[in-house]
């Protein structure tokens, strides 16, 4: 008789969505997606951080959604869903132990404290594993949560075939640096700078509003998901500041440059631990280290046949490491696990 996991993502619109699921063949596991009633707005866009009331409610009622057939277990989607499905486990099954609660995309940002940390271990035995996208997050996310380390989970973050091919825009090359959480564009502006080399950097116009202005750096906000990539593939050099030296940020950004096989150059931090290997698929440099930054982007601008070395070794790496496929491996894998556990 198989068993029935259900996975509950803000980012569903319904069963059609494609996820790691779906790449999944095993006739003992039956999966179903469930979707929220509002799918969240951008949180590019939002005002706040914080999660309001509005959208706990939104998401209790996400979480209870997916409670209502009993199955055998939950995935979650990021953290505000995997504390509902916590919640609802204590008050409704957590004498049967069902259902069992993987905890996936877990990612906190900031680690908290203080009341944040009391309420989080206030319920964290009822999940039973929790899937983080760093190593380094593993002994730091267990002892906020007060859970033994073998019960957080290092998966890496995947990033599906991009279908658009890389195209470097050779009559006007430039650098791209894209994202909002724990960036360090700062440094990123003083290096290039200091270069005289021509930049473009989209963020969150909140974020956009409080850098240094400068002749070579284009700033640009509000752009889709399609522009976005294609600026991507167009550029000759990804570069990823990191000043979040807690937790993971920037992998979104520069796993989708060695998707595209994109040179990629980052901030060495628990974002880039586990995947950009240095002077392999890509650079790594010190933390807010403006020399280091600079010396690291005039090496591979200058340098053809390192960046053609590096943009084949990063995305054979994507390919065979971090995506769908090979992830879904591992998704499975842990799904076993906790399935067969009291």
């Amino acid at each position: 008789m198989s068993k029935t996991w259900v996975v509950a993502a803000g980012f569903f619109d319904g069963q059609d969505d494609v996820w790691l699921d779906d790449f999944i063949s095993d006739d003992t596991i039956e999966f179903k997606k469930v979707a929220p009633a509002q799918k969240p707005g951008d949180w590019h866009h939002r005002r706040s951080q914080l999660t309001s009331l509005g959208e706990w409610k939104s998401h209790l009622l996400h979480v209870r959604s997916a409670f209502i057939d009993r199955p055998d277990g939950i995935i979650t989607c990021f953290p505000q869903l995997a504390l509902c499905a916590a919640v609802l486990k204590r008050l409704t099954f957590s004498s049967a132990g069902r259902p069992k609660i993987i905890a996936y995309n877990f990612n906190l940002g900031a680690l908290p404290k203080g009341v944040k940390k009391r309420l989080l271990r206030l319920f964290s035995e009822q999940i039973n594993t929790y899937v983080v996208h760093s190593p380094t997050e593993i002994s730091s996310y267990a002892e906020v949560l007060g859970v033994p380390e073998d019960r957080v989970v290092f998966i890496p973050l995947q990033r599906g075939e991009i279908d658009l091919q890389r195209d470097e825009d050779k009559d006007s090359p430039y650098i791209l640096s894209m994202g909002s959480a724990g960036r360090d564009f700062d440094t990123l502006i003083k290096a290039v700078d200091n270069l005289g080399i021509r930049t473009v950097i989209v963020s969150k116009p909140s974020i956009v509003k409080e850098l240094p202005k400068t002749s070579n750096v284009e700033f640009l906000s509000g752009l889709t998901q399609e522009k976005c990539l294609e600026l991507l593939a167009s550029c000759r050099l990804s570069v990823t500041p990191i000043s979040n030296l807690e937790s993971a940020s920037g992998q979104v950004t520069f796993l989708n440059g060695m998707r595209l096989g994109v040179p990629v150059v980052a901030t060495s931090s628990p974002g880039t631990d586990g995947y950009i290997e240095h002077e392999q698929n890509g650079i790594l440099v010190e933390p807010f280290n403006v020399g280091a930054m600079q010396a690291a982007i005039k090496r591979l601008w200058e340098s053809e046949t390192l960046r053609d070395a590096m943009s084949d070794r990063a995305r054979t790496d994507a390919r065979e490491k971090f995506s769908d496929e090979a992830i879904s491996r591992e998704l499975h894998r842990i799904v076993q696990s906790v399935s067969k556990t009291p």
